[in-house]
Formats: C-alpha cells, sequence, structure tokens
C-alpha cells in the first residue's frame, strides 16, 4: 500500500467518524425523534452516509491490497476477515449495518421508526470498533 492510498484512507475513517459525532450531536430522545420528521431524515441521512464511507474505506483496503474481488458487497467484510484485518463479530455487525443503510435507502416497509432509533442510539459504538481495526492494521503495515 502506498502512502496516498493510506493517506485517503484515513481521510475517509476521518469522515467516518465526524458523521458519527454529528449524529450523537443531533440525535434527539426518542419521543422528539418520533415526532420530528426534519430530524427523523437527518439522522437517517448521516447514519447512512456514515455507513457509505465505512464501506468505502473496507473497498480501498481490498483494492490498494490487491485482495480480489469480492462476490458481493457483504463480501468485502469476508475478504478483510479472512485477511485478520476484521474479527467475524466487527464483520457480522457491518454486514448488519449495510443491510439497514439498505433499508433507509430503499425506505423497505416504510422504515419502522423505532427500529431505527434504537440503531441509531445503540450501534454507533461499531463504527469505533471498525476504525480501531483499521487503523491497528495500517499502523501494522507501516512498520
Amino acid at each position: 500500500m502506498d502512502k496516498s492510498d493510506r493517506r485517503r484512507i484515513f481521510i475517509k475513517l476521518d469522515e467516518m467518524i465526524k458523521y458519527v459525532e454529528e449524529l450523537n450531536e443531533i440525535l434527539p430522545g426518542n419521543e422528539e425523534y418520533s415526532k420530528d420528521l426534519i430530524k427523523r431524515r437527518a439522522c437517517e441521512k448521516t447514519i447512512e452516509i456514515a455507513i457509505e464511507s465505512l464501506i468505502d474505506v473496507s473497498a480501498m483496503i481490498i483494492s490498494s491490497e490487491k485482495f480480489g474481488l469480492p462476490s458481493s458487497e457483504e463480501g468485502i467484510f469476508d475478504i478483510l476477515v479472512d485477511r485478520n484485518i476484521l474479527s467475524k463479530e466487527i464483520s457480522e455487525k457491518l454486514k448488519d449495518m449495510k443491510g439497514f443503510r439498505n433499508v433507509l435507502i430503499h425506505r423497505y416497509a416504510h422504515v419502522d421508526d423505532e427500529i431505527v432509533y434504537h440503531n441509531l442510539s445503540n450501534y454507533l459504538d461499531d463504527f469505533y470498533m471498525f476504525k480501531k481495526a483499521i487503523e491497528l492494521f495500517l499502523e501494522n503495515k507501516n512498520i
């Protein structure tokens, strides 16, 4: 991996965390979330782009390291597990996040706001776990 790839990955990781921090700032209480359409949509869009950033980082690593093409978008996480970059546990959480993003984007069954709020309130630490795993990988590549 060259320096420009590393730099782009770190920039994208920082962008991802910025979105998570923004979400933490704008996420209202449960009752307000259910009543305020504008805040609800802002939270949904923010988590959506945070998840997209996470997927982008994964794809950038696979591409720069020439790990091959995944058989599906979820397969990018399997490749990172196979290469000991991510744990199986983190990978499964990321697959769930990707599925959640798809629900938000495509509005499957008119999204259940209670489930969305639960995810927004309880799973943001997964982004930090992902960041830590990627940073560890990049540090070890730099040795």
